[in-house]
């Protein structure tokens, strides 16, 4: 409890107030725009729209502190719910199919892993490829087609209910505690820290900054199959085509939450901020009727000015360390 206490101040803090005001201000013009906004049913349905953004922020995060980033991320959830529906298909049992997509999903992290740390390929690069690669290789392996999956555990993951909350939130709310643990209080978590402020230095202090990457993202890779799971289980099927832009969603939301595109910097807790943030602003756009070519242009232009105010402070920074 502490753990959530601590991590609630640091989002409450100065450096997370315009995230906070801004979030309350959207709540605020929605409730007012909509009498179907402000009830218990529509804010599940925003946490339901928040949980696979959030979990995916939680890795996604630590990659940008360590000055990379993944564009991968939609289409290894679109591979590993292909893979899960294939298994099971096959016949395998509920949870050998759902340990094959997370590996499978783990193995595409590898690969990103290997090409950035190895071979030195830009991460930008590896993973924009990789965006295609695996995007194909679904289209591949179903040849199109969507696999109807209609298994009750399945389904129970991203569409069951525990105690009245979703599944799928719980699901997100034990992977940010988990990961805001390792972030702050494990050997891992600082380490990423210090390769984002300068992986330079980090080598010089002793670290193995290319083991910590590959690892990280491995784990993004396990987070992408958990992300596949929740997502088929709510549309009821697996498609090649599903989470497609999935990785817009995720890296605005971890900007919005306070991370630097330059590294060294961001806050899991705070990509939560951001997921609901997004979610709230998606959920009430559909409310208010307002067109999807609108919507993505207005989620764009959140997104940019999420990028301005890091650059903004990112140089006032700057200046100060230089007066």
């Amino acid at each position: 409890m502490q753990i959530i206490k601590n991590s609630l101040k640091k989002v409450s803090s100065i450096e997370f107030m315009p995230l906070v005001i801004g979030y309350l201000i959207l709540i605020i013009f929605f409730a007012i725009k909509s009498d179907h906004f402000f009830t218990v049913n529509n804010f599940l349905n925003i946490a339901l729209y928040a949980a696979n953004v959030g979990i995916l922020s939680c890795t996604m995060t630590l990659i940008i502190v360590a000055g990379h980033i993944d564009l991968s991320i939609g289409s290894v959830i679109a591979l590993g719910g292909v893979v899960l529906g294939t298994l099971l298909n096959k016949g395998l049992p509920i949870g050998a199919a759902i340990l094959g997509a997370i590996a499978a999903c783990a193995l595409t992290g590898l690969y990103n892993g290997i090409l950035i740390t190895r071979i030195k390929i830009n991460a930008f690069i590896t993973t924009l490829a990789g965006m295609e690669i695996f995007r194909g290789m679904s289209y591949l392996v179903t040849n199109g087609k969507a696999i109807t999956l209609s298994n009750n555990v399945i389904k129970a993951i991203g569409r069951g209910y525990t105690l009245g909350i979703p599944n799928a939130v719980l699901i997100m709310l034990a992977v940010i505690v988990i990961f805001t643990l390792v972030s702050k209080y494990t050997v891992f978590g600082r380490r990423i820290f210090v390769i984002g402020g300068s992986s330079q230095v980090a080598y010089l202090s002793g670290i193995n900054v290319e083991a910590n990457l590959m690892l990280l993202f491995v784990l993004n890779g396990v987070m992408c199959g958990l992300a596949s799971i929740i997502y088929c289980s709510q549309l009821g099927s697996a498609m090649p085509s599903n989470a497609n832009g999935m990785e817009f969603d995720v890296i605005s939301a971890v900007i919005l939450g306070g991370a630097s595109l330059s590294g060294g910097k961001g806050s899991i807790v705070g990509a939560l901020f951001g997921a609901l943030l997004l979610g709230t602003l998606s959920n009430g756009m559909v409310m208010l009727n307002i067109h999807t070519y609108w919507q993505q242009v207005i989620s764009g232009v959140v997104l940019v000015l999420a990028v301005v105010l890091d650059v903004i402070k990112n140089r006032s920074a700057q200046r100060s360390l230089a007066a």
